[in-house]
């Protein structure tokens, strides 16, 4: 395999929350020279460690995840300093020859790595959002890819032809300035990063099947001692002082312990809020243009896929 070929290269695994990322990725990791990066606000954080599903110290080990256990529990982090240590860990790994693999379901997240950072052009007018809307809907990628090529030939040299996202994103910034997308972004951020990005969807088939994995996911979690690590995070740590307390499943623990609702009702809320999240997170991934959508167990055509997308050379 090319160094040089795959030296831009990054692979993005998303999924709604209990749908089997980690596994996944540990299991492409046997296969492939990947360097797994974690994409998840509470993975984030020292002792925020099973209702955070982070995999154990013996997982770890064997296959190290990036941005897991950087942040100390009182700790703040922002979007912008996510992307630049994500940037980092990428430019790290390309750096020793392997492929990065994002791994996670914080789709803000992704979303800001996917424009480059770019958060500043998040406001664009509707009238440019629905133009490119709808030259989204009209065009092939190829044709719109060829469009921007056009428009800015110095753009494309960053994004990949079937990265319709970043495409999209690119018409937005010109339609809105009327210049050119490399001359803006120049003028505006010198942190903004492009990479050749493969984005891989698990998605449910059957939306039962996904809410049985969260009720087991949750019930195993009890199990191996949830609620005591919640109780020893209040002991050390002033709730209010941990951003990750008010995470789904840390949140409604915390108000059992304090007395603010019922066992009964905890274990309700956390289903209700993970059931609501997976929701939002699978309607976020079904309108990004630029993802191939698999089922949770189709383990043979996403590495077909990724050998296809390491074997690129463009």
């Amino acid at each position: 395999m090319s160094l040089r070929k795959n030296m831009n290269k990054v692979i993005s695994l998303l999924g709604p929350t209990a749908s089997g990322k980690t596994d996944l990725a540990i299991h492409l990791s046997k296969n492939f020279d990947f360097d797994i990066i974690s994409v998840d606000s509470v993975m984030l954080y020292k002792e925020f460690n099973i209702g955070s599903a982070k995999p154990d110290q013996e997982t770890l080990i064997k296959f190290p995840h990036k941005m897991v256990d950087i942040l100390t529990p009182s700790e703040k982090y922002s979007v912008a300093r996510f992307y630049n240590d994500l940037v980092e860990n990428i430019k790290n790994s390309h750096s020793i020859g392997k492929i990065p693999l994002l791994v996670g379901g914080s789709m803000m997240y992704f979303k800001t790595f996917f424009s480059g950072g770019l958060s500043e052009f998040e406001e664009v007018s509707s009238d440019v959002k629905k133009l490119v809307s709808n030259m989204m809907q009209e065009y092939s990628t190829n044709y719109l890819y060829n469009f921007l090529k056009d428009i800015d030939s110095d753009s494309v040299e960053k994004i990949h032809f079937n990265d319709r996202y970043r495409i999209g994103r690119m018409l937005e910034i010109f339609f809105s300035n009327n210049e050119k997308p490399s001359i803006i972004l120049n003028k505006c951020s010198k942190n903004v990063q492009y990479f050749k990005n493969l984005n891989l969807s698990i998605l449910p088939i059957d939306r039962k099947l996904l809410h049985i994995n969260i009720e087991k996911r949750l019930n195993n979690m009890l199990n191996c001692g949830f609620i005591d690590e919640v109780a020893q995070l209040l002991e050390k740590y002033e709730y209010s002082e941990m951003p990750a307390m008010s995470t789904i499943g840390y949140k409604q623990i915390k108000d059992y312990l304090l007395g603010d609702i019922t066992s009964s009702n905890m274990k309700k809320n956390i289903l209700s809020a993970t059931r609501q999240l997976a929701k939002r997170q699978i309607t976020w991934l079904r309108h990004l243009d630029s993802t191939t959508v698999y089922s949770f167990s189709d383990y043979d055509n996403i590495e077909k896929r990724v050998k296809f997308f390491l074997a690129e050379s463009k």
